[in-house]
């Protein structure tokens, strides 16, 4: 299935971070969204934070133009109902990143 990111939001807050008194803490934290459109038209909201036991666990995309362009190249994994969306960006944004360090570049699909 092909995806194109179709809306990004991006909210920095403020949050309480830990679990505990000794640990508390606050921390920037993006609160954003970003939505993705399957070639069917169907689209899918993903929070680009989950909280973590206290923490937050954050996706940054750097140029979500140059992903967006990267994302529609490729064939992946479609979001279905069993599909846990966060850990579905965060492999995707994984492997671009991946390809960025490699050559400096997305590559182009041949």
């Amino acid at each position: 299935m092909k995806y194109k990111v179709t809306e990004y939001h991006s909210d920095f807050q403020e949050e309480q971070t830990g679990t505990c008194e000794l640990c508390f803490g606050t921390a920037w934290v993006e609160n954003g969204s970003i939505t993705v459109e399957d070639e069917n038209g169907t689209e899918t909201e993903i929070y680009l934070t989950v909280w973590d036991w206290g923490d937050y666990d954050t996706i940054y995309i750097d140029n979500v133009v140059n992903f967006s362009a990267w994302l529609q190249e490729r064939e992946v994994d479609p979001i279905v109902e069993e599909t846990e969306p966060w850990s579905w960006l965060h492999e995707l944004v994984e492997k671009y990143n991946e390809e960025l360090e490699d050559d400096g570049r997305f590559k182009a699909k041949s």
